[in-house]
């Protein structure tokens, strides 16, 4: 399939306002939007709100999905501006946690009025009912973004697992017969890469809550429903998954972290696990528990995860083809 024209030049534009923006994002100087970068060996402070490059590259994307009348288009854009808009919330004014975690189920619901209650699902197959498919949705998206947003704690680890988890699946979709997934995975894959090269170690912008919400519950979670992709999106992002179900179970609900014991404890740019009880389990505690690491082999260990459940959840394509 060659991509049509339209798509091509949303995803040039989309990519060139999100590169502008997330570079401007890197030169704030605001302590209000500054945050210290925990992990490193030396102080340094990061603006804190990269995520906002996804927002306004997505809105640009959105007004012009709604040019050329691509409705499953103009929806992921609107979930994705819309949950973004309450990490940005977050972010500068700080929400109630039950607010935070529960308040993109409503955005989420847009998806279901958008493709008429009908969606496929690999290995389970065609879904018509219009409330089985809004639940999905509200699922799909708050589970998404809370997932994410609990494991955007080091450099380049979201970004970068994103373009994994949208790369695999969009291409699994396509292959499945889905044509129309294709372009639209270029758009995104275009819109998140200037996030994922500031935010990679060392990072020049953090992603903040806005780029965890945007990009997981918005972004990865819309995508898997509108585009057909949940079976193979939940293989690829496991280990968010995990690492989720891990803190809120050993944490006993949805806590601020500023509550939680830290999982881990940074000595001199060398991370160790957090042994003293009450601290939550994560997935980069477990990574840690034998052998302290630096931020840099951490990241490389998590991204290594996010590789392995991407290439696998690819055995799907014995399926589709």
């Amino acid at each position: 399939m060659i991509i049509n024209d339209n798509y091509v030049l949303i995803a040039i534009i989309s990519f060139i306002v999100s590169l502008i923006t997330v570079y401007l994002i890197s030169r704030l100087r605001n302590p209000r939007l500054l945050a210290p970068d925990a992990h490193k060996p030396y102080k340094v402070l990061v603006p804190k709100i990269g995520g906002v490059a996804i927002l306004i590259a997505m809105g640009a994307v959105t007004i012009m999905a709604y040019l050329i009348n691509d409705t499953r288009l103009v929806a992921l854009g609107l979930v994705t501006l819309t949950v973004g808009l309450i990490g940005l919330a977050d972010d500068l004014k700080g929400l109630p946690v039950s607010v935070r975690v529960f308040l993109p189920l409503v955005p989420a619901l847009i998806i279901p009025v958008v493709v008429h209650g009908y969606i496929y699902i690999l290995l389970i197959g065609h879904v018509h009912n219009f409330f089985v498919v809004a639940f999905l949705s509200m699922l799909a998206v708050t589970v998404m973004a809370n997932a994410v947003n609990m494991l955007d704690v080091m450099n380049g680890i979201v970004p970068v697992s994103t373009l994994m988890i949208l790369t695999v699946s969009g291409a699994i979709s396509y292959m499945a017969g889905f044509s129309y997934a294709l372009p639209v995975t270029l758009i995104l894959v275009l819109t998140v890469l200037p996030l994922a090269v500031f935010n990679w170690y060392p990072a020049k912008v953090f992603n903040g809550n806005v780029g965890s919400y945007a990009l997981g519950g918005a972004m990865m979670g819309a995508f898997m429903v509108l585009y057909n992709a949940g079976t193979q999106g939940v293989i690829s992002a496991l280990p968010y998954i995990i690492n989720g179900f891990l803190i809120v179970i050993t944490a006993r609900g949805f806590r601020p972290r500023e509550t939680l014991k830290r999982p881990v404890i940074v000595n001199d740019g060398v991370i160790h696990a957090n042994r003293t009880p009450g601290s939550p389990t994560t997935l980069v505690k477990l990574i840690v528990m034998k052998k302290p690491k630096t931020e840099r082999e951490i990241v490389r260990d998590v991204l290594l995860l996010f590789l392995v459940t991407s290439i696998a959840s690819l055995s799907l394509l014995a399926v589709v083809i």
